[in-house]
């Protein structure tokens, strides 16, 4: 299912989540709530989901989740998330915003609702360290200096996307000056060249009409 404009009600927000944190959100029926994340590319993701039962005495309202990437392709969904802890997992591609949208498929009429809870984590947050540990046989110390030096690699290719974000940014404004620039050389010369036609047009025609030597 694609979520556009027109078909359902759609909320944007943007996701701000920390590694040990969730967010609990009221998701009416018939509605969809959407949170995007710029992520960078080749960037392990996680995250965490699962909706409370509906309340006694109401229709089925079957919540449906999606995960899509910055081209719209779908990653990860799920037809009706349950009330245990369920969980999506998958490493970027491409940098972009990733969407995860949530779509309660109830009847809108009813005017009921539905809790869910979500947490969504990346980059060294979304490895598990303790089964690192196990599988390698390290030591609390040098598992903790392992998760150090992937912190340390995470903040260097932080720097180094916002290095090309910048220098696409200034790209792009010296040559949004330049073009501005020579737009507004040439309606100068469109104008002067104007005003000399007219000029030339109007001694013509004093000149004819005598008023002028």
């Amino acid at each position: 299912v694609k979520y556009q404009g027109g078909r359902v009600a759609l909320a944007v927000c943007v996701l701000l989540v920390t590694p040990a944190g969730s967010i609990m959100f009221d998701l009416p029926s018939g509605k969809v709530k959407c949170f995007s994340e710029d992520l960078p590319g080749h960037t392990m993701v996680e995250g965490k989901f699962k909706a409370d039962m509906v309340p006694e005495g109401q229709n089925r309202m079957p919540i449906e989740i999606q995960v899509t990437d910055p081209m719209e392709k779908v990653l990860f969904s799920k037809d009706d998330i349950e009330t245990n802890l369920a969980t999506f997992a998958f490493t970027t591609s491409v940098a972009g915003d990733y969407i995860v949208c949530f779509h309660n498929k109830g009847i809108a009429e009813f005017m009921t609702q539905r809790r869910v809870t979500f947490s969504m984590v990346h980059g060294i947050d979304a490895r598990d360290y303790s089964q690192v540990m196990q599988t390698e046989h390290l030591t609390k110390l040098q598992v903790a200096l392992r998760e150090m030096e992937g912190r340390a690699e995470e903040i260097r290719e932080e720097f180094s996307q916002e290095k090309k974000r910048e220098r696409y940014m200034r790209d792009l404004t010296e040559t949004t000056c330049s073009r501005i620039l020579w737009f507004g050389i040439f309606t100068i010369i469109m104008c002067v060249g104007t005003s000399v036609v007219q000029y030339l047009d109007l001694y013509k025609v004093l000149k004819k009409g005598k008023y002028i030597d």
